[in-house]
């Protein structure tokens, strides 16, 4: 006459049912299993016209990686409701609960005198490293919130400060507020500041986070003494949006200082996207000394792109950006440019395209000098047609390239300055590729240049200049409209693969010979024959140690004028090393030669115990170092604590001001940020369903 649920299965030596009481007794180690979970029980009966379950004894339920045990259980048949004592709760086979009683009513789950930690007992001090001496704690199962009362820290057995009350959450509650982990940082010869994030979340979408810190100098003056960052995230299907405020108050300075950096993207359509970025600021530069008074100025930068405008797979974007000094003196020298790029690209039978793009900017100053206008409005067209074959092993890409430029300037300082300006040139190209085999192609290519119009360009785009393989065989070696690369050269080079010594290996070399001995590139470079230097790039890993080389060699010595190489290894333990060299006669401007080294080490000394460090040195200074770092990491299996050394030494002409800072922080697992995981129902009603019979 037992109508047990179809989902519970009873093994017992010995089961009595009195059908007129309505009472299940169990006997000794009765084993019950409802649907996942396992109960283990000495003895114990069900009345279900009292709606009591009683555990005489020891009883032991486990589901998944979930433990609990306990003594003298009594409670309902559903279990919304019992008490035990001696209770052991082990979660997810790491966090562990001790309680000398434990009581369940409805949704609340309370514990008494309790001992909580997620840590090995025999641990490393040959008990936890940390644990929680609790009063009372209250566990709410419907918003998966704990809260503790009368709460000791204990480190590795030791009081270490006393919480009277404090909360933290599951992951399966929705977001919460609270603190995250704390840190401290002690400046060497300065004051100490104490970091205490606190996570604020507004909604599904959106979240805060304050990250104040105090600085303690002796006084306890700390309203008038800190920092504090404030990050706000919003994310939805359509884009993200981030800002960031600082504030700064320092006690010996009677001013504040604040700065907000905004960035974001939206989607507005299938076809169009919003990007923005924006930087205000009033903040003195924390790096070089020599700069006394505040960096007033805003960086504001909105973009829109938009697809399939007026044809199928054409682009347009409409740009605006700004840098503007807030400080009337200095607004002469940045500008306000409004730009619109439009591009389009044809395809025709044959392997043959058409690539047309059209650049419409406009650059604002409040003030002019003798190379910055005050207004230009410039104009940029570029024309490309390409032309592709294939025969046999040779590739053959065919460019023919028109650009126009047109420039209006105007000069707030000296109306005679003002002129219009154009600019007209072609660039024809001619590319071949011959692949010898899988492991080895050769490639060629002219490149002629033809000044068609020619006026003085003001150069409002990149200065940047540079000598190495992909540059080579660009169309144009430099990067601004000022100058042109005003010449007919043939660029050679070779790419390879193979195996050497049992290691693959990637070699590219290539040369360029201008038929022109001085051009303007080559002015630049310092070359003085009509061969330029080889650039080379290799690659090859050996034994787990992946090196790289990137360098110029003189096209006659084989002396090196630029090298970059970089050397790693992971396996046991990571090393980086990132060596740079340049020589003065590399590049017409440079003064003097440069070597830097940086260096990046982490090394994993035992299952307690990881050291790393960082640095970055000047070679030609005595090895003074730029920046370096130290950080030594102690950890188990339930927290983690980190000491980092951070020394910066810029090498500038700048007077800049060195800083040394010592942070320390230590993160506990599940109270570091004040949340664990429950991805179980142990707890829930419906795994404690004792429906036995009827």
């Amino acid at each position: 006459n037992l109508n047990a649920n179809n989902e519970t299965y009873i093994n017992t030596s010995n089961i009595t049912y009195d059908e007129k009481k309505n009472i299940i007794e169990l006997s000794e180690n009765s084993k019950i299993n409802i649907n996942n979970a396992n109960i283990l029980v000495d003895r114990g009966i069900i009345d279900y016209n009292k709606d009591i379950v009683e555990i005489y004894g020891n009883f032991y339920l486990y589901q998944e990686l979930n433990i609990l045990s306990g003594k003298d259980l009594v409670g309902n048949t559903s279990m919304s409701q019992f008490t035990a004592e001696a209770v052991s709760y082990i979660y997810n086979d790491d966090l562990k609960i001790d309680s000398d009683k434990a009581e369940r009513s409805g949704n609340n789950i309370f514990f008494y005198n309790n001992f909580l930690t997620p840590c090995e007992i025999d641990g490393y001090f040959n008990c936890p490293t940390w644990s929680l001496r609790i009063d009372k704690t209250v566990y709410d199962i419907k918003d998966d919130k704990f809260t503790h009362f009368d709460t000791f820290l204990q480190i590795a057995d030791y009081k270490l400060f006393y919480l009277p009350y404090f909360t933290h959450y599951g992951v399966k509650a929705p977001r919460k507020k609270g603190f995250l982990t704390p840190s401290m940082e002690f400046t060497i010869g300065g004051d100490t500041g104490f970091i205490t994030p606190y996570y604020l979340p507004i909604n599904q979408s959106s979240e805060i986070i304050f990250k104040p810190k105090i600085i303690f100098n002796g006084n306890t003056d700390f309203i008038n003494n800190y920092t504090l960052n404030t990050f706000i995230n919003h994310k939805n299907s359509a884009g993200d949006l981030y800002i960031d405020f600082y504030n700064e108050k320092l006690g010996n300075n009677a001013n504040s200082y604040s700065s907000a950096k905004i960035k974001g993207k939206q989607t507005i359509d299938r076809n169009n996207i919003l990007s923005f970025e924006a930087l205000i600021t009033n903040n003195i530069s924390t790096t070089r000394s020599t700069n006394e008074v505040p960096s007033t100025f805003e960086d504001i930068f909105i973009r829109l792109d938009s697809y399939d405008v007026f044809i199928e797979s054409d682009y347009l974007s409409s740009q605006i950006y700004t840098v503007e000094a807030l400080d009337s003196t200095k607004t002469g020298f940045v500008p306000l440019s409004p730009s619109i790029k439009y591009i389009n690209q044809n395809f025709f039978e044959g392997n043959k395209s058409v690539f047309n793009e059209i650049d419409i900017s406009n650059f604002k100053r409040e003030s002019s000098s003798f190379d910055n206008p005050s207004d230009s409005n410039v104009i940029k067209m570029s024309n490309t047609l390409f032309s592709n074959n294939k025969i046999n092993n040779y590739y053959f890409y065919n460019k023919l390239n028109l650009i126009t430029h047109l420039s209006d300037y105007k000069f707030e300082h000296d109306s005679s300055l003002n002129n219009d300006a154009f600019k007209s040139s072609a660039t024809i190209s001619s590319e071949a590729f011959y692949s010898h085999n899988k492991n080895y192609l050769s490639r060629i290519k002219l490149v002629h240049n033809t000044n068609l119009i020619s006026d003085n360009i003001i150069n409002e785009d990149s200065k940047a200049l540079s000598f190495n393989y992909n540059n080579q065989f660009s169309d144009s070696r430099l990067y601004g409209y000022d100058l042109d690369d005003n010449s007919t050269r043939i660029v050679y080079g070779v790419e390879s693969s193979f195996n050497a010594f049992g290691s693959p290996l990637d070699l590219n070399i290539n040369q360029s010979y201008d038929l022109k001995s001085k051009t303007n590139y080559t002015n630049l470079i310092n070359q003085n024959s009509n061969f330029s230097d080889l650039a080379l790039e290799l690659k090859t890993e050996l034994n787990d140690v992946l090196f790289k080389i990137d360098t110029r060699l003189s096209n006659r010595e084989l002396e090196k004028k630029e090298m970059n190489y970089s050397l790693s290894y992971d396996k046991g333990i990571f090393i980086n090393l990132e060596y740079n060299e340049t020589s003065s006669r590399a590049f017409k401007d440079l003064s003097s030669d440069s070597k830097s080294l940086g260096i990046n080490f982490s090394k994993k000394i035992n299952n307690n115990l990881k050291l790393s460090t960082s640095s970055n040195l000047d070679l030609k200074n005595n090895y003074s170092p730029y920046t370096q770092s130290f950080k030594i990491s102690l950890f188990d299996e339930c927290s983690k604590l980190d000491l980092t050394y951070i020394d910066q030494r810029f090498n500038d002409n700048y007077n800049t001001t060195p800083s040394e800072t010592i942070s320390l922080s230590f993160y506990m697992d599940y109270l570091g940020y004040f949340g664990y995981e429950q991805s179980t129902n142990l707890f829930f009603e419906e795994v404690g369903n004792f429906n036995y019979a009827k």
